[in-house]
């Protein structure tokens, strides 16, 4: 790269964050219906933006993909800790694609990577105590470092909320620079020359194109980059993102006010809410991928980020802040501390007078447990507060890293017998960080969503807070939190929602060994089982047969993950049919109370007394149980969908019976133009569909089992010709019944086998796999469904640039270039222009996604 001050620099930043959702309980998050038909909004913004952003798609004016292209290869970015610890475990392939990206960028860059670093959990730094700053950003840097493999230079505050002894913990923990908006900026001089005057830069007036020094006092220093103002604004709120040219057109704008006679070095910069390039913006990805494009072609720009323009242009200016400000506040810090008037337009003479009541009852609830742990780490640990900050190891890495962190932290290491009690104090600590966590007050009501998750994580540490010993704090919390006004009748205030709300989803493990229990007797016991953050074993298992009603009686271990805290529970459950279980629960005391209960249980079935077992339980348990509604959402519905299936399979062979039966009946009716009633209808589709769905299972382990090395890709056998016939026969006789097949199970099935396949053939370019995927392309193309389109195209993208980069590859496969043309048919791509491009232009660099 040539450096120029005449050169056009270019760097877009995103900030991609979205809180942590999980239930604490737990650590997963379960189904939010909201964000329908997708399972939880984290997984519905990965696929409309942190995905998409993977490989970003270049189109033609007839919306053929010419090209892909990984923004982040070019994006300066930060994801929040808790966001990239979601998608290690539910995306690894976007996850990873993030990670080479940066790497990538290292190497283009001279070893200034596109990723920074972010506090840990979008806490407002300005509102914390000095003590929960240090962690925030101690715990952001560890984080990243585990996963990126390399020491950040930036650091992205929530919200850019910023105050003098906020930077100067990022300046002492040498991290070189901050993102700020322009209208933090207070003053600015230069720092040499003959006009060393400070300069008013209240309503965003600072010239934003270049790094500035802010001292934080002590000799420390750190620099801030403020990003364009106009470019943000557009982005955020005038639809640059409808067309790559908007952006451009925005950028160059911006460029040409820069002060061309001074020769300085300029940054065309913009900093916004990642979530803009797809999810607030559709094909928002696309958009930046274009204009990316358009940068890399053009000989007078380079798209940079802030640590190399840091690193290669002298520093000339400094720069003093207003304090306790933010980016998305006009009222300081208002919106995580007060009725300031900033909200989302909720209902109106809705008021936000909740945020500073919820706010003083999380810090009664902080500095409550801080002196419990501190009081309670005392005879564990010489340095609580610092084997809290070291506890982030072995968050992000229990296996490898636990016991190592026991081995230094706890008196005793991991042999110690307060093994359990000293991670409890620190999982009381995580959740106390946790619930500060900016998006609980960023909203309009105090019920919401986010509002009742940081509510969730201060239950889940006074839970571990009564567990560990501390005096009584939930009244006085509940106190503080009553005076927190609802805007809704049905709460009052803040207490009534944690009662209503947040209360009743506590998740002790008397309802883990109910979870465990209902699933076993609704599938199949199993020797180890794990539900999210749990483990269960199975210690002694009674099968008690199902007369007079399906029983399971039994002793299993539960153990928190987290904690390594282990106790063991009595369960028994019965199903009565269909939906309706009761599972009774308890600590197990010792082993003659397992032999009283069993024996009880089989004198109540051997009489095939059903109230009698039920008293039975009563007695033995107590009154309380927990029923199918106590199971977490996706254990809950994928059983109700397994007993669904076994009770509906009857009534499906009795459909199929009774269509085959009165067929010729059927058949009379059509031929006489007499409209067949539609609850025949449901159940010739149910039917068809069902032999539509085991033709291509059929089809698929067909070609499974085929290994014909001498077939070219395009060759099709026997079997699958006939199959393909009475497929295409299939629907067209469900047209003639006037149904629509319902394909979406045996869709997902296919799309899930393809994505496979095509994975291998990426592996090994063989001939056989070519022709099995082409041929399940066009049981696609012949029933018009599209799964997994999106990775598909990706992976076929990765196939045919692999095939460039290295030629011997595509030899393996006869008439490669004719593959991809039909390839590129099914899949609306034109990727064949790629290789004719390489074959006539060697030297070509393929973009990777």
């Amino acid at each position: 790269m040539t450096i120029s001050s005449e050169k056009k620099y270019i760097c877009v930043h995103a900030h991609f964050y979205q809180p942590p959702r999980e239930n604490p309980w737990i650590e997963e998050i379960e189904r939010e219906e909201s964000a329908a038909p997708y399972h939880d909004w984290n997984q519905r913004i990965n696929l409309e933006c942190y995905r998409a952003n993977t490989a970003a798609r270049l189109v033609d004016n007839q919306n053929r993909i010419l090209d892909l292209l990984n923004n982040y290869r070019y994006l300066s970015f930060n994801f929040g800790p808790t966001l990239m610890h979601w998608l290690e475990l539910h995306d690894p392939w976007v996850y990873q694609t993030i990670l080479d990206a940066d790497r990538q960028s290292l190497g283009a860059l001279g070893g200034h990577g596109n990723a920074i670093a972010q506090v840990y959990n979008h806490i407002i730094m300005p509102l914390a105590n000095k003590r929960d700053k240090l962690t925030q950003i101690r715990w952001g840097i560890r984080d990243f470092e585990h996963r990126f493999g390399r020491r950040p230079e930036g650091m992205w505050l929530a919200e850019t909320a910023v105050d003098r002894e906020t930077l100067l913990l990022l300046a002492e923990a040498d991290i070189k620079y901050t993102i700020l908006s322009p209208h933090q900026a207070a003053r600015w001089r230069f720092l040499k020359g003959d006009d060393t005057q400070w300069k008013d830069a209240a309503g965003g007036k600072i010239p934003n194109g270049r790094a500035y020094r802010y001292s934080c006092g002590g000799g420390k220093y750190i620099h801030i980059f403020f990003y364009d103002p106009a470019l943000a604004h557009g982005v955020a709120f005038e639809r640059l993102l409808e067309h790559s040219s908007k952006l451009l057109g925005q950028l160059d704008r911006t460029w040409s006010l820069r002060d061309s006679s001074s020769g300085e070095p300029w940054l065309a910069n913009v900093a916004t809410d990642g979530e803009s390039y797809g999810h607030h913006f559709k094909f928002g990805d696309m958009a930046l991928a274009a204009a990316f494009e358009e940068l890399r072609r053009n000989p007078s720009a380079e798209i940079v980020n802030y640590g190399w323009f840091l690193s290669n242009f002298p520093v000339v200016a400094e720069a003093e802040i207003f304090e306790r400000t933010a980016w998305s506040c006009a009222h300081g810090l208002g919106r995580w501390s007060a009725d300031c008037g900033c909200n989302v337009g909720g209902s109106p003479g809705w008021t936000q007078k909740w945020r500073a009541p919820m706010r003083k009852a999380l810090e009664y609830v902080r500095d409550s447990l801080s002196v419990h742990f501190e009081t309670g780490m005392s005879t564990l640990c010489e340095d609580p507060w610092g084997a809290r900050d070291e506890y982030i190891d072995a968050v992000l890495d229990r296996k490898d890293h636990l016991g190592r962190f026991l081995e230094k932290n706890l008196k005793g290491g991991p042999r110690s017998p307060d093994v359990a009690r000293f991670l409890e104090l620190l999982e009381m600590e995580r959740f106390t960080l946790l619930m500060f966590t900016s998006c609980g007050w960023f909203f309009d009501e105090i019920s919401q969503l986010e509002s009742l998750l940081i509510l969730k994580y201060a239950a889940m540490a006074i839970q571990l807070a009564e567990k560990t010993g501390s005096p009584a704090i939930m009244p006085e919390f509940l106190r503080l939190l009553g005076m927190a006004p609802s805007n809704l009748p049905e709460y009052g205030n803040g207490a009534n929602v944690f009662l209503k709300e947040v209360r009743p989803k506590a998740f002790r493990r008397e309802r883990v060994a109910a979870n465990y229990a209902i699933q076993s007797l609704a599938r199949s016991p199993q020797r180890e089982f794990r539900i999210y953050a749990y483990s269960i074993l199975p210690q002694r298992e009674e099968d008690l047969g199902s007369s007079p009603v399906r029983c399971l009686y039994g002793l299993v271990s539960v153990t928190d993950d987290r904690t390594l805290d282990k106790q063991d529970f009595l369960y028994a459950v019965v199903h009565f049919g269909g939906l309706d279980f009761r599972c009774s629960v308890k600590p197990w005391l010792n082993q003659g109370e397992y032999e009283s209960t069993l024996a009880a249980l089989q004198d109540s079935i051997e009489e095939q007394n059903t109230i009698k077992m039920v008293r039975v339980l009563d007695e033995k348990f107590g009154t309380g149980y927990f029923g199918l509604e106590d199971v977490l959402k996706d254990l809950r519905a994928s059983i109700a969908l397994d007993v669904s299936r076994k009770t509906l399979g009857a009534y499906t062979d009795l459909q199929r019976n009774m269509f085959s039966t009165y067929k010729p009946l059927l058949l009379s009716l059509r031929q006489w133009g007499i409209k067949i009633p539609s609850d025949l209808r449901v159940s010739i589709r149910r039917v068809l569909s069902d032999e539509v769905e085991s033709l291509v299972v059929d089809i698929i382990n067909h070609e499974l089992e085929r290994s014909s090395a001498d077939a070219s890709w395009d060759a099709t056998d026997f079997f699958f010709r006939v199959q393909m016939a009475r497929l295409n026969s299939l629907q067209e006789e469900a047209k003639s019944w006037g149904v629509t097949l319902q394909l979406v199970d045996i869709s997902e099935k296919l799309g899930q086998f393809l994505v496979r396949l095509l994975s291998k053939l990426l592996r090994t370019f063989d001939e056989r796999d070519a022709g099995r995927f082409f041929r399940l392309l066009t049981i696609c193309r012949a029933m018009a469904v599209w799964p997994e389109t999106w990775k598909l195209q990706t992976l076929f993208f990765q196939f045919v640039t692999k095939g460039i980069e290295n030629p011997n590859l595509p030899a393996k496969i006869d008439r490669f270039e004719n593959l991809v043309d039909q390839l590129d048919s099914m899949l609306n791509c034109w990727f064949a222009r790629l290789l004719r491009q390489s074959s006539t232009t060697p030297t070509r660099q393929v973009q990777q996604p």
